[in-house]
């Protein structure tokens, strides 16, 4: 629910702060005083468009807060729109983007304008209505609805593309053909290029290479002066003094494991010298094939492993072709067991719509009875469409009748403002019971109403705001009179601005804003009377 509302420099409101209760919220105001603003500034903080003409003339910026709570957690929602054009949104102290902000605030607060006739009116938004009702009851089928539709919707376009292709990929045979052949015949390995390219450096300096390992080779062992040699004898005079000192000791030991780590390169040294020994032959060899690999790459603009994964995809549409058929064939069998589970699923989910809608029309027959729709009759109108998609086949309509004897005709055909008002809000009580929504904001819900049924909707809003916090803007008094607090917004002039300010008003404050609903005078003797009666008229309903 919201705790508190802060505005400060949005359109005439320079700065405005005040609490929200529980139950029903009434605000109301002389026409003109900013009220339209106020739900302008709530919405914008709730995601909605942002329009820079409305911070505040002479200011940077214009910042909205709402402070509350989700679900037993703290909720404090910034929005701030810069004179510059930029606006900033923060959840909770952190910056978010406008789509993170909307979808969290679709679980936080629901805003009713006229905008949400027009939504109730359109049968293309009826299955959703139907389906938000006992949701949770229906959300898993609908999940596993959607997820079917998808894997159907993809084994589809998997075998559409393939029949589309067929006729394509039957000309290219010959080319995939060659082009596999070649890439096959290269019969290539990852890094062969550059395997070729160190062997041809080695080849072409093989001269300088084996008279290099040969020169060592003689110096370290074959030469009778060699360095084994002297460094065997070194080692055989240390070890005749070895017992003299513990110096003499450590040097001998050194210099012999020494000796044998230069009798290991010595062999070493050997071994390559006798693989050294290149012909012309060997280097033209891997001259030409190191030629071919990069003729190859070239060709194809490709590395070795792109290559050798190009051959493969070829090998594949290859075998496609030589199976086309059998392909076709299993791809259509996928599709169609894919749709048959579909189709299933549908049929489930259409079921349980049909329950749905069943129960949907009782609750909200009830509705509108408490709505002053006392001969009134709902159905919900439900065909197959032509195609599964991907909430089913069904398509709805809601059907109403509200005067005895007429035929049911579609939602869209009311034609009073009061009545669709009503409708919605009947809607909205009996699918708010079903959301997890704890706040419901209402704009100008009384358009084309007044007299008995404003009271019937202010005793029904009444209803609706024991399980959800309400703050209602209405200028009608039967409905203001339900509230449980009620607040007044107010207009002032100065020399050079205008100010928008929000008061709550007490019990006597309370009757002399009823009052002044009545009559246009808050002091007047008879509208006074009036508006007690109203209040206490409204107070014995608030208790039953």
């Amino acid at each position: 629910m919201i705790n508190r509302i802060i505005i400060d420099n949005f359109a005439t409101i320079e700065h405005l702060s005040f609490d929200l209760t529980e139950g029903l919220n009434i605000i109301t105001g002389e026409t003109g005083a900013g009220k339209s603003v106020l739900v302008e500034a709530i919405s914008t903080a709730l995601g909605g468009r942002a329009d820079i003409s409305m911070v505040r003339t002479g200011t940077a910026k214009a910042r909205i807060q709402i402070a509350g709570t989700l679900e037993g957690e703290d909720v404090i929602i910034v929005r701030e729109l810069m004179a510059s054009g930029k606006s900033i949104s923060k959840l909770n102290g952190e910056m978010v983007t406008l789509a993170q902000l909307r979808k969290f605030c679709s679980t936080f607060v629901d805003i009713h304008g006229q905008y949400d006739n027009q939504v109730i009116l359109d049968p293309q938004n009826h299955l959703e209505i139907t389906d938000r009702y006992r949701h949770k009851e229906l959300s898993g089928e609908l999940d596993t609805l959607h997820d079917l539709y998808q894997q159907y919707s993809e084994r589809k376009k998997s075998y559409n593309s393939l029949r589309s292709e067929e006729a394509e990929a039957l000309r290219q045979q010959d080319f995939y053909r060659f082009e596999s052949d070649y890439i096959r015949n290269l019969n290539l390995y990852d890094g062969e290029d550059d395997e070729l390219k160190e062997q041809l450096e080695l080849m072409k300096n093989s001269e300088k290479i084996y008279s290099a390992v040969n020169g060592a080779y003689d110096n370290l062992y074959e030469k009778d002066e060699s360095v084994l040699s002297g460094l065997r004898k070194a080692i055989d005079g240390l070890q005749t003094i070895a017992s003299l000192s513990e110096d003499f000791e450590s040097f001998a030991q050194t210099l012999d494991e020494n000796y044998y780590s230069i009798v290991d390169i010595s062999d070493a040294l050997r071994d390559m010298r006798s693989s050294l020994n290149y012909s012309d032959a060997d280097i033209d060899r891997a001259s030409e094939r190191l030629s071919i690999i990069e003729d190859a790459k070239r060709k194809y603009r490709m590395s070795i492993p792109e290559i050798i994964a190009y051959g493969e995809e070829l090998a594949g549409k290859l075998n496609i072709i030589d199976n086309f058929d059998a392909e076709i064939e299993q791809r259509r069998k996928d599709m169609d067991e894919a749709y048959a589970r579909l189709e299933k699923q549908a049929d489930r989910v259409s079921d349980l719509r049909k329950k749905n809608g069943e129960q949907l029309t009782r609750a909200l027959t009830r509705e509108l009875k408490d709505l002053a729709f006392a001969n009134s009759e709902f159905a919900i109108h439900t065909t197959r469409l032509p195609e599964i998609g991907p909430n089913g086949y069904d398509a709805m309509e809601y059907m109403i009748s509200t005067n005895p004897g007429e035929p049911l005709r579609p939602l869209s055909r009311i034609a009073s403002g009061g009545e669709i008002s009503r409708i919605m809000l009947a809607f909205k009580h009996i699918i708010g019971d079903n959301d997890s929504v704890e706040t419901m904001i209402f704009d100008e819900i009384d358009t084309g109403i007044s007299g008995k049924t404003a009271l019937v909707v202010g005793k029904k809003m009444r209803e609706i705001s024991e399980h959800h916090q309400i703050l209602c803007i209405t200028h009608l008094p039967q409905i203001a009179a339900y509230g449980n607090s009620n607040f007044q917004i107010q207009k002032s002039l100065s020399e050079d601005s205008t100010h928008t300010d929000i008061l709550r008003l007490d019990e006597d404050g309370k009757i002399h804003m009823l009052a002044g609903m009545i009559s246009g005078d808050p002091d007047s003797t008879s509208a006074l009377d009036a508006a007690r009666e109203l209040n206490a008229s409204a107070a014995v309903n608030r208790v039953e």
